[in-house]
């Protein structure tokens, strides 16, 4: 298996290549499959975004660690 670089530009091109129809419609320009690299979502609104920032949802190990400590206010 290939190690430092090697993987990272093996990853990179994979990624480019599975993102030429991203973000629903077709990417040409390299600079737009450079960005589905880095940024995966175009926008931070609610459906893009992180879900927890909006619908302020905890996971289950944030519920279990409320239930130990007693935290009264959930």
């Amino acid at each position: 298996m290939p190690k430092g670089r090697a993987i990272r530009r093996t990853h990179r091109q994979r990624i480019k290549n599975l993102g030429k129809f991203w973000w629903g419609r077709k990417l040409r320009c390299g600079a737009e499959l450079g960005r589905i690299i880095d940024t995966p979502t175009p926008c931070s609104c609610w459906m893009c975004g992180n879900p927890r920032r909006y619908f302020k949802d905890s996971t289950v190990s944030e519920r279990r660690w409320l239930q130990e400590v007693g935290d009264e206010s959930q």
